[in-house]
């Protein structure tokens, strides 16, 4: 972290803090581009601030454009969390090799090499994989 204890904007907070805390790697990346440079670099989505991640995603497998990616996030995060209006909702990109979790409120996630969604997207997973890969705009969530 910097002198200020300021943590950068393209770090998750909760996974910064716990990461100082417990003394464990972690290894924050700025963009897409850059995630994409690691074999395990993983597209992180949460909502409520960390209190839930939504998935986890390797990079190699983002086709989409980004706006369909941020427009995923928004919906993801409506449907578990509409009280925050979306605050709280935010892309990360670490390097989190394949077995590794990903610390988080509910549970958390988990880095598999595949897609990994929270339980609570289980009925709608393969939406939400259809979107990243560029096959579907959206989700349709009823």
């Amino acid at each position: 972290m910097s002198e200020s204890n300021e943590i950068p904007e393209h770090e998750s907070p909760v996974r910064r803090m716990m990461a100082d805390a417990q003394g464990t790697p972690f290894h924050p990346l700025r963009t897409l581009d850059e995630a994409r440079k690691h074999d395990d670099g993983v597209a992180i989505l949460q909502g409520d601030w960390g209190g839930q991640i939504y998935a986890v995603i390797p990079v190699q497998m983002i086709l989409c454009t980004p706006d369909a990616m941020q427009k995923l996030l928004i919906d993801l995060d409506t449907e578990a969390w509409s009280c925050n209006e979306n605050e709280g909702a935010s892309i990360y990109y670490e390097r989190k090799p394949a077995g590794a979790g990903v610390a988080g409120g509910m549970g958390g996630g988990a880095s598999t090499g595949e897609l990994w969604v929270h339980p609570e997207f289980d009925e709608i997973a393969e939406q939400i994989r259809r979107v990243i890969i560029g096959e579907q705009e959206t989700i349709n969530v009823e």
